[in-house]
């Protein structure tokens, strides 16, 4: 298989590391044409997560997808091999179904991934990047790891990210409600925290932009604030989440200092990071990303769930390899075709011309027969 990626998650490096080639969804699409555009690749899909980033390739690009990846992010290439791992074939197509079911995640069985696989796609597709080898790899591992989360549940307790950093703030804070709560950002993983934070009993403002006011769906019980007001809402929050896609912080240390009274602490859901680092350095801050939130020990696995859910994915697996092998003979079987279609056309020929049809009735018989020879042919 002509399949290639290279990825880096919390596996194999820390945060600090993975958002050196983090992508925002505009970044991604634009890279993944850049990789067809640029470098020869047939296809291109780049999966960009606070987990991990990917870079998938179909076809012989000039570089291989590590290289590539670095290229596309002016990245020295030699800084950080170790901290990558390449697959390729079947290995690879195997490791997309189970990530995309949740068994990579850094929160084990996590429904998020499912959506950002699909994301992924549809990225690439909107930038001409997606072939029909990563179209079809892509949707099939969606399709089963879908089936996954229909048939089983791979924990015995509800997991994500946001019910994660609950777990954790309960035990840096104690209980949670009645504390006030700044979440910065009202993406899918801003409204998710916001929604359990409130189920906690907390007391939730979040920021949205101005110019999209009244335009975004909140979580019952937060209050809309306006993203310009950030600041000024510090002193009077216990706890702040961050959790936008954007590519610069959300906070700096230079602005926060002055609005802090009391102790606070901040949560940083995203990658690259949205909480400036240095405001960990400042009196009565404490500061945790998503490898001090979601570190610690995943919940109790199903282990027979675990077993049907492979099945479901090695089915999937399985259907997706027939399909790539047949590929490999697809252009000898429409010269086949064309062959069949041409003798079979040779021997009618001849005794339509002598049915005695006038000249139109005769071209349309012929015409009809040609057409359904074709068919034939392509349906066999």
């Amino acid at each position: 298989m002509e399949i290639r990626m290279a990825g880096i998650d919390s596996s194999r490096a820390p945060v600090g590391v993975r958002e050196r080639f983090a992508m925002t969804a505009s970044a991604a699409s634009e890279a993944a044409a850049r990789a067809c555009r640029e470098f020869g690749a047939k296809g291109c899909v780049l999966l960009s997560t606070c987990n991990r980033t990917e870079l998938w390739l179909s076809g012989r690009a000039s570089l291989e997808p590590y290289e590539l990846l670095c290229a596309l992010r002016g990245a020295e290439p030699g800084a950080h091999r170790d901290c990558f791992v390449r697959r390729e074939g079947l290995e690879a197509a195997e490791h997309l179904f189970q990530l995309a079911c949740g068994m990579k995640s850094q929160v084990f069985g996590e429904d998020q991934i499912l959506t950002q696989v699909g994301t992924a796609l549809s990225l690439a597709r909107e930038a001409g990047a997606a072939d029909a080898v990563l179209e079809t790899l892509f949707r099939s591992a969606v399709t089963s790891a879908k089936k996954v989360k229909t048939a089983v549940r791979l924990t015995e307790a509800d997991q994500s990210v946001a019910v994660r950093m609950e777990a954790f703030l309960k035990g840096v804070m104690g209980p949670l409600a009645g504390t006030p709560c700044l979440v910065i950002g009202n993406g899918e993983m801003g409204r998710l925290a916001a929604r359990r934070l409130v189920e906690a009993g907390c007391r939730v403002s979040m920021t949205v932009r101005r110019y999209r006011h009244g335009e975004v769906s909140l979580p019952d019980g937060v209050e809309a604030v306006s993203y310009e007001e950030r600041l000024s809402l510090l002193p009077r929050v216990r706890l702040v989440v961050s959790a936008t896609a954007s590519p610069h912080y959300t906070l700096r240390a230079a602005e926060v200092g002055p609005a802090l009274s009391g102790p606070k602490v901040f949560c940083d859901l995203a990658v690259p990071r949205d909480i400036d680092p240095a405001i960990a350095s400042l009196p009565g801050a404490r500061v945790y990303d998503t490898d001090g939130i979601c570190g610690v020990a995943d919940a109790r696995r199903d282990e027979a769930a675990l077993m049907r859910a492979r099945e479901i994915l090695a089915d999937g697996l399985a259907e997706f390899a027939r399909w790539y092998g047949f590929r490999a003979v697809v252009p000898a079987a429409r010269e086949t075709g064309e062959l069949v279609a041409r003798d079979f056309m040779g021997r009618v020929e001849k005794t339509v011309r002598g049915l005695g049809l006038s000249g139109e009735a005769e071209e349309e018989l012929l015409g009809r027969l040609r057409a359904s020879a074709e068919k034939t042919v392509d349906r066999l």
